[in-house]
């Protein structure tokens, strides 16, 4: 990395780690892989909630992220804010007017809930999702693309089982984003993430929900 590369990332992590209240199911990317040897970095502010017997928190959440090109249709990437990590990688199969991306996340969170008897909650997760992305013209597109995500919620007034919470689970969902373009090396994406429990301990089948809505701005590696 270059030096002012280095100052970038540091500033988009500090932000992202120290000005944050709240669990994250972003996406905060497209279909579209970073160029080889390149890197991208990103920083959202968004608000989460849900319905169900454990709701999440809404308060803003601000998240930071870095990319690196591996390949040419390979990258790897970091997402950070002060209640977990999560890290990735993604391979995109389509490129041009229309991408088509498949990517596998895993991370970390430590969740503040309410509705149950401890107010926090440990979370090992799990995404797949499959990113699709239509480019209007240059500067607009609309990124969309079914998501899968398996959570392992660790409450921590049952350590015996970590599937003792009954909102463990695999959950189904869809990311919607308007990728906006506003430079070569800068745009931003409003995006909407919204998922639902195909499949619990307690077996009651999307009786949970999580949304969260937000926007990322990114820098280079377009």
């Amino acid at each position: 990395m270059k030096h002012n590369q280095i100052i970038v990332f540091l500033v988009l992590i500090f932000a992202g780690a120290f000005l944050t209240s709240c669990a994250s199911v972003s996406t905060m990317q497209t279909a579209g892989t970073v160029p080889e040897g390149e890197v991208r970095w990103a920083i959202a502010s968004t608000g989460t909630g849900g319905n169900g017997e454990t709701k999440a928190s809404a308060d803003p959440n601000f998240e930071a992220a870095v990319r690196y090109g591996a390949t040419e249709n390979f990258d790897i990437g970091l997402k950070v804010n002060f209640l977990g990590a999560q890290v990735g990688a993604k391979y995109q199969f389509l490129r041009g007017e229309f991408d088509l991306s498949l990517g596998l996340e895993a991370g970390y969170q430590w969740v503040r809930t309410n509705g149950t008897e401890s107010p926090s909650t440990h979370v090992v997760e799990f995404h797949l999702p499959l990113l699709m992305e239509y480019h209007f013209n240059p500067y607009v597109g609309l990124a969309f693309g079914p998501k899968f995500m398996g959570l392992l919620m660790y409450d921590q007034d049952s350590r015996e089982d970590i599937w003792q919470n009954d909102n463990s689970g695999l959950y189904v969902g869809l990311m919607i984003g308007l990728p906006l373009r506003l430079t070569d090396g800068i745009w931003f994406q409003p995006e909407f993430n919204i998922y639902g429990n195909a499949y619990d301990k307690a077996g009651n089948s999307f009786s949970n929900c999580i949304w969260q809505a937000g926007v990322a701005v990114f820098f280079g590696g377009l």
